[in-house]
């Protein structure tokens, strides 16, 4: 003879069903939520990155084509039209095996460490600067990096690093929304996260500009997710 679960059983059985059920629902919306709607102007600008075919090095990583040299912008906060950039007191490390430096930074005017090219690939984009004392290289994110609170209801992670070569987290995906380019990275410990900057982290002087160590992912896109890509001068 078969013995029936009791009522209560099954009352606790679809209250449990019910809160996973919801728990999946909310997890899924906020990872909708922090995918940030492509412009119209999207597709076009994707296709505008494949000014020229990639090179011998690029087509090792996979390369299918490249960008010419351009150079990204935040477009909120004091650090505003600032550049990506790599500051001249860098740290040298090692991730998996692989050259790297620690430094990635905004800097106030362009030199040539401020120029990147976007190298298309089956995997996602490439970032690799295009000139200066580390052309060649490419950004990446680091597992190892420690996240922190930047104010009270964001998490964020100083994991940039800049690679002498390929890593498995080196790819991210590119969406232009109405606010700018967005980042978002596609691999490791960090997935999904996006490219953002301490807003209040303080500023020094290097070779006549001011430099900010504070190149960051972020858990979310928020103000600090968007850049302006502009033509390396």
């Amino acid at each position: 003879m078969k013995t029936q679960p009791s009522k209560g059983v099954n009352i606790t059985m679809k209250r449990i069903l019910l809160i996973l059920t919801a728990s999946l629902c909310a997890t899924c919306r906020v990872s909708f939520a922090e995918s940030p709607p492509a412009a119209k102007e999207h597709d076009a600008f994707i296709k505008s990155l494949r000014e020229i075919e990639g090179n011998s090095s690029e087509k090792v990583l996979g390369g299918k084509s490249a960008s010419k040299p351009r150079t990204l912008s935040p477009v909120v906060s004091r650090f505003k039209g600032w550049f990506i950039d790599v500051t001249e007191k860098a740290k040298p490390g090692k991730l998996n095996g692989v050259d790297v430096i620690e430094g990635i930074s905004l800097a106030s005017e362009s030199r040539d460490t401020s120029a990147w090219r976007f190298v298309e690939t089956e995997m996602g984009y490439l970032v690799r600067a295009a000139e200066g004392k580390y052309k060649g290289w490419i950004i990446v994110s680091d597992d190892g990096a420690k996240t922190r609170p930047e104010g009270p209801k964001l998490t964020v992670a100083p994991a940039l690093r800049l690679a002498k070569s390929a890593t498995s987290n080196c790819y991210w995906k590119l969406t232009l929304a109405k606010q700018g380019l967005v980042l978002e990275s596609t691999s490791g410990k960090y997935k999904g996260w996006f490219w953002d900057f301490g807003g209040g982290d303080p500023s020094h002087k290097e070779s006549g500009r001011e430099v900010a160590v504070n190149v960051l992912l972020a858990e979310r896109v928020v103000a600090g997710s968007y850049f302006a890509v502009k033509a390396a001068e």
